[in-house]
């Protein structure tokens, strides 16, 4: 309980003087037009009501500074507060002068033990409600609710973004839910959780034994989306087509000053060299085997069979030499056939060896064989993770790449999953285009996760967001674990939690790895 008492404004500025950490305030405007400004000390659990009028302007200017703001209540507030809370009676004084009844929704707004709830029936827990403990459980996946299932989660440098990521991926397993995951950056952060659940870890990086044929033309319907859409292969547009459309981005991404005379050369030779392998613009030819199902694929050409055709023309020389790279040179390693599966539901792609060019290069191979699988089956759940995705969408990529990204985001919810990405270089996530890209795929994300934000980064997405300068002001101010998450129009600050075990999987704090390999050696000497 709290006990209301009146202060001498001497007293409480002595009190703000000697213990400004014990003095808070807290400020609510109602619909009703009442403002009620509340100075709460947390040691003693007293109110104070700061109504003098007689208040100086010296200790009003203390105030001030400590970001407090005073004004004079000349209208009765304090009586008016006081009949509107839980005390079951009305001031004599203000019943008397009532000349009509305050509306419903006005005496409501005027109700101060209220908060906003965000807890759906299905759904991943997201974390503890900083206003009423209540739990955070938010299913993306609910049409009824979210217009999408996409979610951006932004926060600067140790602000949690790798942990919430996580917790969220391994909760969305835990419901049967498809999670890919590409780390551009310190992928050895998720190998750990990746290991301890049986999912797939799949390294993309020269000298790896994985590979992914970039060239692979990919079967991309399941059987339920045959038997569904009743599909007709030649009535299809060609894949073929589409696929070079997907090499070209490749390309550019390598060799960003390509002209226009070696984009049309190069789109020769990439015809000739499917062509050589009896694949054509007819879908039919793709297939060994078309009476199984899933249909038999052709063998594929590889980047080495294309490197032939680019060293023929003299116009293509330039390209030959850069590709060479990864047909003779330390990246050879690409230049071999797909030999990984992407069956599991907890899979990690890890693009943290690939440096300079190589790394959007890397992403870009990763997510074009993920957006695949994602493609094959519009009737499963399924979420595509892409950690600093300012690496595709920054002013180190290009606008090929950042389309690319932009059409997962804008199309993903045809096909029954998720986008999800986080990012904290925010100067460089709307850098490309003059933040075009940034802010389109902010809003195409009808879920969103603001962590901890330096006050320039906070500036950046306060507009996009609509944030008010209360939540600006928090979420500069939040701690590690500490976020405000805003789901269909609601915001509501939570603390993310974990429990023991999920903790021990996906922290990657020092001090809790020492204590983790302590606790293991000793497990390991007594046992």
């Amino acid at each position: 309980m709290c006990t209301v008492v009146h202060l001498e404004p001497e007293d409480f500025a002595r009190e703000l003087v000697h213990n400004p950490k014990n003095v808070y305030a807290r400020t609510y405007v109602l619909d009703c037009g009442l403002a009620v400004v509340i100075y709460m000390c947390q040691d003693s659990h007293f109110l104070y009501y700061l109504d003098r009028p007689d208040c100086s302007k010296e200790k009003k200017d203390m105030l001030k500074s400590m970001d407090i703001y005073t004004s004079d209540c000349r209208f009765q507030q304090e009586a008016a507060l006081r009949s509107v809370m839980p005390f079951l009676q009305i001031d004599p004084r203000l019943q008397k002068k009532t000349k009509r009844n305050v509306l419903t929704s006005g005496a409501a707004a005027s109700y101060m033990f209220t908060s906003f709830e965000m807890s759906d029936d299905t759904g991943v827990l997201l974390g503890i409600n900083r206003h009423n403990n209540s739990l955070c459980i938010v299913d993306l996946f609910n049409t009824k609710k979210n217009k999408n299932a996409n979610l951006t989660m932004c926060g600067t440098s140790g602000a949690g973004k790798t942990f919430t990521m996580q917790l969220l991926a391994l909760r969305m397993r835990m419901r049967g839910i498809q999670c890919y995951i590409v780390a551009p950056i310190k992928g050895h952060e998720f190998k750990r959780a990746c290991d301890k659940v049986g999912g797939t870890f799949i390294k993309i990086a020269p000298g790896s034994p994985h590979c992914i044929n970039v060239m692979s033309i990919r079967h991309t319907i399941s059987p339920e989306m045959e038997l569904i859409d009743d599909v007709d292969y030649n009535d299809m547009d060609s894949m073929l087509a589409k696929k070079i459309q997907q090499l070209m981005i490749f390309f550019t991404l390598l060799i960003p000053d390509m002209t226009n005379e070696e984009e049309q050369m190069l789109d020769e030779a990439l015809i000739k060299t499917y062509n050589e392998f009896g694949i054509t613009h007819d879908n039919s030819s793709l297939y060994e085997d078309m009476t199984v199902n899933p249909p038999i694929m052709k063998k594929m050409p590889i980047l080495g069979d294309l490197h032939k055709h680019l060293q023929e023309n003299p116009m293509t020389s330039r390209i030959a030499t850069i590709v060479s790279r990864f047909v003779t040179g330390s990246a050879q390693s690409f230049n071999r056939q797909t030999n990984v599966d992407l069956s599991n539901k907890y899979i990690v792609l890890d693009l943290s060896e690939l440096k300079g060019k190589l790394l959007p290069v890397g992403m870009m191979i990763a997510l074009d064989y993920v957006w695949d699988n994602i493609k094959a089956d519009r009737t499963k759940k399924k979420a595509i993770m892409i950690d600093e995705i300012w690496q595709l969408i920054g002013a180190s990529s290009n606008r090929q790449a950042a389309e690319f990204c932009l059409t997962i985001f804008k199309t993903i919810r045809g096909f029954g999953g998720a986008a999800i990405a986080a990012t904290q270089d925010l100067s460089d996530f709307f850098s490309l285009d003059d933040g075009k890209y940034g802010r389109a795929i902010i809003n195409n994300s009808k879920n969103k996760i603001i962590l901890n934000l330096e006050p320039d980064e906070a500036e950046y997405v306060r507009e996009t967001l609509k944030l008010t300068k209360t939540e600006i002001r928090s979420i500069t101010q939040f701690e590690r674990g500490e976020a405000l998450i805003y789901s269909n129009n609601s915001k509501i600050p939570v603390v993310v939690k974990a429990s023991k075990t999920e903790q021990e999987m996906i922290t990657t704090d020092r001090a809790e790895l020492e204590a983790l390999l302590k606790r293991k050696q000793n497990q390991t000497h007594f046992g």
